[in-house]
């Protein structure tokens, strides 16, 4: 792992290790749940690779898991920002 890749994880290994689809993954990026990704060129593996930050791998768990338990999308971000929410 390089400096530039230090607290950051693999687009790959982020949907591998939290269990989400790469849809899921663009959906909650859009919708601000989770940062976009940062791209870096190696020319040796294929070209760009997408990190995101590490802390997004706890972060995608636990809007899996809302989301698993039926938590509407809107109360989902509220429980991540630290709101209270009745359900």
């Amino acid at each position: 792992m390089s400096v530039a890749t230090k607290d950051r994880i693999e687009r790959r290994e982020l949907l591998r290790l939290s269990g989400m689809r790469p849809c899921d993954l663009k959906h909650w990026v859009r919708r601000g749940l989770l940062p976009r990704s940062c791209r870096r060129y190696f020319p040796g593996r294929g070209g760009c690779v997408s990190y995101y930050p590490a802390w997004a791998l706890d972060r995608a768990c636990n809007i899996k898991r809302l989301r698993s338990h039926g938590v509407p999308m809107k109360h989902v971000r509220a429980i991540l920002a630290g709101e209270k929410v009745e359900l």
